[in-house]
């Protein structure tokens, strides 16, 4: 389990439509649309009520925001059964059973701690996408057989579902496989190139980002991916 340290949980309103219309956020739903639509993927709103993680995972696995209080409860269930973990990650010297005790409201905001209690609990891996920047993931778990949750994630302070742009969202969702055009494997591989990385925290990074490259992206791209990856990381190890 990463080291982080986790803030008293927040009872924070959500604004409200008119008040996001007024300062101009909205969540930016129509530009992260059309961002997500270049890798086949549509966002899934659900309510700003502070339970949007949880209505966003509800939607994720059973296609029904309205069960989110169910995932709230298995999340703080597994952070209580697994005290040890996280406890010592504590922020503001806050008690671990009062943390519990106000994550388990509804209209409790979750955070990175929930997230990955989340990730453990139910053996997925996320996806975080956030517009005009890269991707975020919390990965615990290896192999192409891990299911992926892939949320959106808006102005710091909202999270969505995040879909195949086909999928009718009748039920769980669709495992995502991204379309990754020639152009941009081209891109990586020339970034990658510009210089060798030496330090061994630069070559962790950059075998991270393929072991996810290869688990997002189609087969086609994967196979040119490992075949790039295997080469120059051998070239690494010569440096």
């Amino acid at each position: 389990m990463a080291k982080h340290r986790y803030q008293k949980p927040k009872s924070k309103k959500q604004p409200q439509n008119g008040q996001a219309k007024k300062d101009g956020k909205q969540y930016n739903i129509p530009e992260f649309n059309s961002f997500l639509d270049s890798i086949g993927l549509k966002v899934v709103k659900v309510k700003e009520d502070g339970n949007c993680f949880f209505r966003a995972i509800a939607d994720q696995l059973e296609g029904n925001e309205e069960e989110h209080q169910k995932y709230r409860l298995m999340v703080v269930k597994y952070i209580k059964d697994n005290r040890q973990e996280f406890e010592p990650f504590l922020e503001d010297e806050v008690p671990f059973d009062k943390y519990c005790d106000s994550m388990e409201k509804d209209g409790e905001w979750a955070g990175q701690m929930e997230l990955q209690a989340f990730s453990l609990a139910t053996r997925s891996n996320i996806c975080i996408h956030r517009l005009m920047s890269p991707r975020l993931y919390m990965r615990n778990f290896d192999g192409h057989g891990s299911r992926v949750v892939h949320l959106s994630y808006h102005n710091e302070v909202h999270y969505n579902s995040v879909r195949l742009k086909e999928d009718s969202c009748s039920g769980p969702a669709r495992p995502v496989v991204i379309k990754m055009p020639i152009f941009q494997l081209r891109q990586i591989k020339v970034k990658l190139l510009q210089p060798y990385p030496k330090r061994f925290l630069e070559r962790m990074l950059i075998q991270d980002l393929f072991i996810w490259l290869c688990l997002e992206v189609d087969a086609e791209a994967t196979k040119e991916l490992k075949r790039f990856y295997n080469k120059y990381m051998v070239m690494w190890t010569l440096l």
